[in-house]
């Protein structure tokens, strides 16, 4: 974590930046804009809607964005990645006619708030929509990350939404092995920043998503029990679930705890492991996507799914092809074969073949841009 030196020397130089008007590659009119703009309604501070705001304001090469939830204590500080958050009170939105919402998760009290503005929101998933925001939802304009959910709402609440690829900043990396032809970023960190190791230093598996219900992290404990190398877990934990189903799989004894919010701790992470371990399932979606699928990739980690992410999806929403740029389990057994067999498996194909969905992700900053400043 930064030392609360190092952290009070970033916010100064934060605040100085913003009064002094230096936001890289814009205009004084397009600063003044986007700051009003640019919203995180959510109360996660980690996750998918999190790393997607770091990635979206690193691509568009803006410094911040505005947040109005209690989970957001001080009025400036840190949003993660390099990113700070400006808490505004809920009377700022008076003056504000025109919004782009990076996540809104509940926080339904500041719908009437919102009801006569021109507001484009991202929607992360169908399980972001209730009985509560839905009228709303069908006002506003909706970007999907994925297709699946794009035509999940238009089937089931006929909102017509935008479908735009998830936005990728292609941060400095730490190699396990240097690539001279991976065109994405030809370097590796120097020496002493870590994450090279040994042959043989490394884990098998990694999870780095959060500990939640629908991602299945009891498959994963489940197959510790038998792995050779058990899967390390990292990620913010949904207390209920733990309580419920994961301590008596020993969850501590393979918990890692929840990594600091920079891309230097996520790769450094990955640049240690083979796999990454996502067993994402969820209703109404799959097939596409998700952060920690192209954090493993850009960082040379194959991908380990729930087949389930990827079966019964129609092909013109599915991204993944089990043993063409992915691997795919259905259950622990299935999952224990894979990692205890891992010396046999070459990666290197399913890696390559996976890195031909980065370049549309890094490459989308103009469309988001679009989005924005329309």
């Amino acid at each position: 974590m930064l030392s609360n030196t190092n952290n009070k020397k970033l916010i100064t130089k934060f605040i100085l930046d913003t009064k002094l008007n230096k936001y890289q590659n814009l205009n004084e009119k397009q600063e003044e804009l986007l700051l009003q703009q640019l919203f995180y309604l959510s109360n996660y501070r980690y996750g998918g809607c999190t790393t997607f705001t770091a990635h979206l304001l690193h691509l568009l090469k803006i410094k911040s964005v505005i947040c109005m939830s209690n989970a957001f204590e001080n009025d400036i500080g840190e949003f993660g990645y390099e990113i700070y958050y400006q808490k505004r009170p809920i009377a700022f939105l008076d003056n504000i006619k025109r919004m782009f919402i990076a996540d809104m998760y509940q926080n339904f009290h500041l719908l009437e708030k919102l009801k006569n503005k021109d507001i484009t929101i991202v929607v992360h998933d169908a399980c972001e929509i209730f009985k509560e925001n839905e009228d709303y939802l069908k006002n506003w304009k909706i970007i999907v990350i994925r297709k699946t959910v794009k035509d999940y709402l238009k089937s089931k609440y006929d909102i017509n939404a935008k479908f735009v690829y998830h936005p990728f900043h292609p941060y400095k990396r730490i190699f396990k092995d240097y690539d001279e032809n991976d065109n994405i970023n030809n370097y590796r960190t120097k020496e002493g920043e870590g994450g090279e190791g040994e042959e043989g230093e490394g884990e098998e598996g990694v999870s780095i998503s959060r500990i939640e219900y629908h991602k299945n992290t009891d498959m994963i404990l489940k197959a510790n029990k038998k792995l050779k190398k058990p899967i390390k877990i990292y990620g913010l934990t949904n207390p209920k679930y733990v309580a419920s189903k994961l301590n008596k799989l020993d969850f501590n004894k393979y918990y890692q705890g929840i990594f600091e919010k920079s891309f230097n701790a996520i790769s450094n992470i990955l640049s240690k492991s083979k796999f990454m371990v996502d067993l994402s399932q969820l209703s109404n979606d799959g097939g596409g996507t998700q952060y920690t699928f192209l954090e493993a990739i850009y960082n040379n980690c194959a991908i380990i799914l729930n087949r389930k992410w990827i079966e019964n999806i129609d092909k013109k929403y599915c991204d993944f092809e089990e043993g063409y740029n992915c691997y795919a389990v259905s259950n622990e057994q299935e999952l224990i074969e894979l990692i205890n067999n891992s010396n046999n498996i070459d990666t290197t194909k399913i890696i390559q073949n996976a890195k031909k969905l980065m370049y549309r992700h890094i490459n989308t900053a103009e469309e988001w841009k679009k989005l924005i400043y329309i």
